[in-house]
């Protein structure tokens, strides 16, 4: 289930009240990422006015005053890059090796790979691109769909953000 709150629900000072919020509730995860369930998604995404440019994912039932704070920082930050999605995020910690079946091909370094943790924010356009090449999945990261149709990804770190492809 997607719960829809508006900038005026939430108090969202940024974004000038072209921001939706969905908190994801359902407790499917991947790691510290949310999933969303594709038929809500994609119905969600469809029934949103024209009017909102920005859409947020969190994993809170109510976001709480820390979480909005978190949101409303972000927007402002995503509004100065050049990105389709600025997300928080948790480094890699464990160790992580290609395999080809049953043999290890190489280990990759860690310092380059990151866990996407929301909130999650998401420009309208690139989340409607990504949602309309959805195939034969039920659960999905929203932030996922929009790096595998080519979005570019900005992890957010408090004050500064780093756009990555």
């Amino acid at each position: 289930m997607l719960r829809p709150f508006n900038s005026r629900q939430l108090h969202l000072v940024e974004g000038g009240g072209r921001v939706v919020v969905f908190s994801v509730l359902g407790g499917r995860y991947a790691g510290p990422s949310v999933m969303v369930h594709v038929p809500t998604l994609v119905r969600r995404v469809l029934e949103l006015p024209r009017s909102i440019a920005t859409v947020v994912f969190v994993d809170e039932p109510v976001p709480d005053p820390s979480t909005v704070w978190t949101i409303d920082h972000m927007i402002a930050a995503f509004e100065e890059l050049d990105a389709d999605a600025l997300v928080q995020y948790v480094a890699a910690t464990e160790a992580v090796k290609r395999a080809n079946g049953d043999v290890l091909v190489e280990g990759i370094e860690r310092s380059s790979l990151l866990a996407i943790r929301s909130p999650e924010v998401i420009d309208r356009r690139a989340l409607d691109e990504a949602v309309s090449r959805i195939t034969g999945e039920l659960w999905v990261s929203p932030t996922a769909l929009v790096a595998a149709s080519g979005g570019k990804i900005a992890p957010y770190g408090g004050s500064s953000a780093l756009v990555r492809s």
